[in-house]
């Protein structure tokens, strides 16, 4: 980005940020006891070196009792006088944006008027809200503008939705390894940014020294054809295969004869109508435990994981770890959300057979489990009611109608959906709370982007907003 000449600030804005050193070389980073650091980050503060790196380049300061409060909530006016310095964008000399809650005798005026007219933050209906504390969704918006980095379609933590305003800037500076999430693929964008939190980002948007490792999404893909990083992955048949989106080569990662058999049980681990689920380069395959081979009816459920890279070794029975016998034979709606799984299986549970008619609208009691990184069993998340109606077995070898998933339920990246004879429901993964969304009878569903498509009983269609 072309860079401008910095001028002198206002005495104000000086006397806030403490701006009275000489910045050093830009590879120069100071270790916690620099005689110059803040009395109040003298034990090793987590922001310690990209403050002191941004302080020696004149771009922050701290307070005249020589404090930095690290753990105070940044103003806009305050980010607005970071980025002009980091930029090096001179002040206007004689701007003439005006503001109706920032009068232009105030000190803050230049400043906010100038980062104004650089578009990279912006009022509203003409107010600048000077003293508003920045959230994380600002943030991430501000610094993208800043630094002119691109625009990100490509969904990175689990409450950062697409209709988020925010949505692709939260990615781009995710993708830039300017700013991260939290361990349970939260971004939070509405919580606000500390002065120690935005001089990290700030520090990382400069120098590539400072950033981030190399992030990873912590939203998954599911699909019959899933698309990740350039490839496609799907199961043709028996096989599991990848795709060059380029060059059209297909690799085959698996076939049904890498899995070992088991006296006694029919296995189908891979089928042309199973879904697959990809994140951060694992594949998930929910997959028939037990078929019996009289009836092509399957009476276990399980899922395996591979890598994108496959190969018989590289395969691991997810089940096994997490889900007993009981739960096995009902298992379904498998789902992956950050580092977490959730999965349902039926309270009473049933037996089904070749003269199953999933037309008739009736409703199941379905119970959600979670299972965590750090957590040994399955967790009860709630129960709910749901129609026993499921996805369809087309082109299968198969005669069943019983599948992994129910049309009735089906999750985005951070919510639940679910349709039963009372209405269409959203239960959040998130805080745990139910709404209902519409009392239409639905018998098939499907989440696009930003809505929930609906087909009713009697066959015409609705869209829902999420």
């Amino acid at each position: 980005m072309k860079k401008y000449l910095i001028s002198l600030l206002t005495l104000l804005l000086l006397l806030m940020f403490s701006l009275t050193t000489t910045a050093k070389a830009e590879t120069e980073y100071p270790p916690y006891n620099d005689p110059i650091s803040f009395k109040d980050m003298q034990d090793g503060h987590g922001a310690t070196w990209d403050i002191m790196f941004l302080y020696k380049k004149d771009i922050i300061g701290g307070y005249p009792d020589g404090t930095f409060r690290p753990n105070e909530p940044i103003t806009r006016a305050q980010a607005s006088a970071m980025l002009l310095r980091a930029l090096d964008i001179p002040l206007l000399e004689n701007p003439t944006a005006t503001f109706k809650d920032v009068s232009k005798k105030s000190t803050h005026y230049r400043t906010l008027a100038t980062i104004n007219e650089k578009g990279i933050l912006r009022g509203e209906n003409g107010y600048m809200r000077p003293a508003e504390q920045t959230t994380r969704a600002q943030m991430a918006a501000i610094l993208r503008r800043a630094f002119d980095l691109p625009l990100e379609q490509k969904p990175m933590f689990i409450d950062v939705s697409p209709v988020n305003w925010a949505f692709a800037d939260i990615n781009s500076v995710a993708l830039n390894r300017i700013a991260g999430g939290y361990q349970d693929g939260t971004f939070k964008p509405g919580n606000p940014v500390t002065r120690a939190q935005f001089s990290s980002f700030l520090a990382r948007a400069i120098d590539d020294k400072m950033k981030l490792p190399e992030p990873h999404p912590y939203v998954s893909q599911k699909g019959m054809v899933v698309e990740e990083d350039g490839f496609q992955y799907t199961i043709k048949g028996d096989k599991l295969v990848k795709i060059d989106k380029k060059t059209k080569e297909e690799t085959e990662l698996l076939t049904e004869r890498d899995f070992p058999t088991q006296d006694g049980l029919f296995e189908v681990h891979l089928e042309t109508v199973f879904p697959i689920i990809i994140q951060n380069g694992m594949i998930y395959v929910p997959y028939w435990a037990a078929v019996s081979q009289g009836t092509d009816m399957p009476y276990m459920y399980g899922v395996f994981q591979t890598s994108a890279q496959g190969g018989r070794n590289h395969i691991k029975y997810w089940d096994l770890d997490v889900v007993d016998a009981s739960q096995a034979a009902s298992m379904r709606n498998f789902s992956v959300h950050g580092h977490d799984y959730y999965y349902t299986v039926e309270k009473k549970m049933r037996q089904f057979d070749p003269t199953f008619n999933d037309a008739v609208n009736v409703d199941q009691t379905l119970i959600l489990y979670h299972k965590g990184t750090f957590t040994v069993e399955p967790v009860k998340v709630t129960e709910f009611d749901a129609r026993v109606i499921f996805e369809p077995l087309e082109g299968s070898r198969f005669s069943t109608k019983v599948t992994q998933n129910n049309k009735s339920v089906k999750f985005d990246a951070g919510t639940m959906f679910y349709f039963n004879t009372k209405g269409v429901f959203s239960y959040s993964l998130l805080d745990g709370k139910t709404k209902k969304i519409s009392s239409i009878e639905a018998k098939d569903m499907k989440l696009t982007v930003t809505t929930v498509e609906i087909i009713d009983v009697n066959g015409k269609k609705h869209s829902l907003k999420k």
